[in-house]
């Protein structure tokens, strides 16, 4: 690096220029006054002239160093002042946090969530956005982000916000009229009604226990949007093999669904809140990712304790630690 783009020196002798003397500024600064004659000197060098009528005495500012002077100190300004807000915009608990969730969960359930967390800080505004994916993250497009499976990316932070339990489920008015598939074998005289969005692949197996089977439908209606696959559910349109509990539990304790495949499952996925590195360091990301993993935890948990008596849900392995922040 040129000495010329060393700020230091030129902090050096803006601070001499305006105490009038070496040992004068290297006290303000805290400095040895070797140091700073050196800068200084390298500066000269660097520019070829003199900063310094160093034959005077007192010593005084040459032309060039008046003029050096005259443009430097708002330049230094303006960076101690960026440098400033840099700092505090990282410390403070106020500013904009862009948030990527799924579109099914923005949609339903995550205006209570974020209303509660402005209660609790209200300086703080979080914009909601979805489909982003681990590189949108790592990448800076968003500062938050709920994605399914953990991130392998390099360069992030991640906490669990649980599991993600996905039931094969139907309304009771398909089953009169169609039958109740008991395993996946039987899926061939049914009408599938698919997920095939951002969020996750398509589902193609089913296991119970250490059993794995292929799907296959009579016919099927594939959609990127998991709420129109529940609409579509309720009018008795289909069956569905991988709906996410989130979307449905109210449905299952009305009665307007019930599960089907009985043992068979999508194996539940972990999930996880995810921030860059870089966004982790600002205070108010930490804050709310911390604070969004565990209401989320908690909401999860809440869903699968509300559905236990009436359909069964497949065990929880335990493979994450919940409380615990992850890195790659």
């Amino acid at each position: 690096m040129s000495k010329l783009d060393d700020l230091a020196a030129w902090r050096y002798f803006v601070t001499f220029a305006k105490t009038g003397t070496l040992s004068a500024a290297a006290s303000a600064l805290g400095v040895d006054v070797s140091n700073l004659s050196r800068a200084i000197a390298g500066l000269e060098k660097a520019l070829g002239c003199d900063l310094i009528r160093h034959n005077s005495r007192p010593m005084e500012l040459s032309e060039t160093g008046k003029l050096v002077l005259k443009r430097m100190t708002p330049i230094l300004r303006a960076h101690d002042s960026l440098m400033q807000k840099i700092i505090d915009d990282n410390s403070a608990l106020t500013g904009n946090i862009r948030l990527s969730s799924a579109p099914g969960f923005a949609a339903r359930r995550l205006t209570p969530l974020l209303q509660r967390f402005q209660q609790l800080h209200p300086q703080i505004t979080v914009e909601i956005l979805s489909g982003f994916k681990p590189a949108d993250v790592q990448k800076g497009l968003c500062d938050v982000a709920t994605i399914t499976g953990e991130p392998t990316l390099s360069g992030l932070c991640y906490m669990s916000r649980g599991r993600n339990v996905y039931l094969p489920v139907a309304s009771p008015a398909y089953i009169q009229k169609h039958g109740m598939p008991l395993d996946p074998v039987s899926l061939r005289l049914h009408t599938g009604l698919v997920y095939n969005g951002p969020v996750r692949e398509e589902t193609k197996m089913l296991y119970r226990g250490n059993k794995a089977e292929p799907i296959t439908y009579a016919s099927c209606i594939r959609s990127t949007d998991i709420l129109a696959i529940r609409s579509a559910l309720l009018e008795g349109m289909g069956v569905a093999v991988d709906m996410p509990l989130v979307q449905i539990y109210e449905d299952l304790l009305a009665g307007r669904l019930v599960a089907i495949l009985p043992g068979w499952f999508h194996p539940p996925v972990e999930c996880f809140i995810v921030a860059s590195h870089e966004a982790w360091h600002m205070k108010r990301v930490r804050i709310f990712l911390e604070w969004y993993a565990r209401e989320m935890q908690a909401l999860f948990a809440s869903y699968e304790a509300q559905v236990s008596d009436v359909v069964g849900l497949p065990k929880d392995n335990g493979k994450y630690d919940r409380n615990k922040l992850y890195r790659t």
